[in-house]
């Protein structure tokens, strides 16, 4: 499941009361792992947040299940989401990072994060690239092909995308026969 399929789920607690909506995700860079949920409740002028553990979590399918009640969660509310520190990182941080391959060249941007929900953690990232014709091509890099995380996403091999011809390479393509043929008539 991609984290912005995620955020903006609604957030039951363990009474089953409705308590906000996921507004982020943290991960760990180096383990990729889940480190928390961020819910919000309120409306955009008075918005409260409330910080989620891994282990607080019950459940997440088309809802998100906490093992806390509403009352707990506005006793411990945050006015906003804390700045990432050490190894962890925000999903919207992620998100829009640009990746270098293993000849440190550009690779394009994360465009999305594919996360498995039952161990909690990053599968894969997709990568997309624009082209001069704004048309965009999308190549996905699984977790163990990344070496490092930080201003930067570096990876240990060299992306391919799908569309990776431009048009002048296509048509010349097409109007190039594979083989010329000639018919020779002999009476």
């Amino acid at each position: 499941m991609k984290t912005n399929e995620i955020v903006g789920k609604k957030i039951i607690d363990k009474n089953v009361k409705e308590v906000g909506k996921i507004a982020e995700m943290t991960f760990d860079t180096k383990t990729f792992k889940l480190t928390g949920i961020y819910g919000s409740t309120g409306n955009p002028i008075s918005k409260k947040y409330h910080d989620f553990k891994a282990t607080d979590i019950m459940a997440i399918g088309d809802y998100l299940q906490v093992n806390v009640t509403k009352e707990e969660l506005m006793e411990n509310s945050l006015d906003k989401i804390p700045k990432s520190e050490g190894t962890n990182a925000k999903s919207s941080e992620i998100i829009g990072k640009k990746v270098l391959d293993c000849n440190g060249n550009d690779s394009g941007k994360v465009s999305s994060i594919n996360i498995d929900i039952e161990k909690q953690e990053i599968t894969s990232l997709n990568v997309s690239k624009s082209s001069s014709f704004t048309k965009s091509s999308e190549a996905k890099i699984e977790q163990d092909e990344i070496t490092g995380f930080g201003d930067y996403i570096l990876i240990n091999k060299t992306l391919s995308f799908e569309d990776d011809k431009t048009g002048d390479e296509e048509e010349e393509k097409k109007e190039t026969p594979e083989e010329e043929k000639v018919d020779i008539n002999i009476n």
